[in-house]
């Protein structure tokens, strides 16, 4: 039997995909890099939890920054019931901290990517220094916000879903 490894989204789902591959991991470690790659090389859409966020805060007319903070339980359980109808209706590549335990056992493969922190400091700061100059600080700034977001997260999901972020043996191939 397929099925999500959430709670909430273990209802009789029909897959109407061939390939559907999860890539996770903390905020920096290259999850949307890697996860581009792949969909290119297999030809393969790729979908971002955080491009199903945007789309969220578009329809309720707010920005992201406003939808983050007033974020809450339903917010979340919107954009990853976003992931598992991506990944049941269509072959794709989706890159998000928990799509393969949204997906559960009807991703075909899960890929788990993490770095050390100073490592994802420097590539978030570049991230946000090629977006908002003024948002991306001092590398300690950034590598603090990060350990508080990949903490918040951690603390977040546990709480939501009952699941272990920090868990990777569910995932196929980790990289590190």
């Amino acid at each position: 039997i397929m099925k999500s490894f959430i709670e909430e989204f273990q209802n009789d789902h029909e897959k109407n995909s061939e390939t559907v591959i999860c890539v996770c991991g903390p905020s920096g470690a290259g999850k949307g890099t890697v996860g581009k790659t792949i969909a290119d090389k297999l030809n393969l859409n790729f979908y971002s939890a955080g491009d199903f966020f945007r789309d969220l805060a578009e329809e309720k007319d707010m920005t992201v920054e406003e939808l983050s903070e007033e974020a809450d339980k339903d917010t979340d359980i919107q954009v990853d019931r976003r992931t598992l109808e991506k990944g049941l209706k269509e072959d794709c590549v989706i890159e998000s901290r928990i799509s393969a335990w949204v997906l559960g056992s009807y991703a075909d493969f899960k890929i788990y990517i993490t770095a050390e922190i100073d490592e994802r400091a420097k590539r978030v700061k570049s991230s946000l220094k090629d977006r908002k100059a003024e948002e991306a600080g001092d590398i300690e700034e950034v590598k603090n916000r990060i350990e508080k977001r990949d903490e918040d997260n951690y603390r977040r999901y546990q709480e939501y879903y009952g699941i272990d972020m920090r868990d990777v043996t569910k995932f196929d191939l980790v990289i590190d």
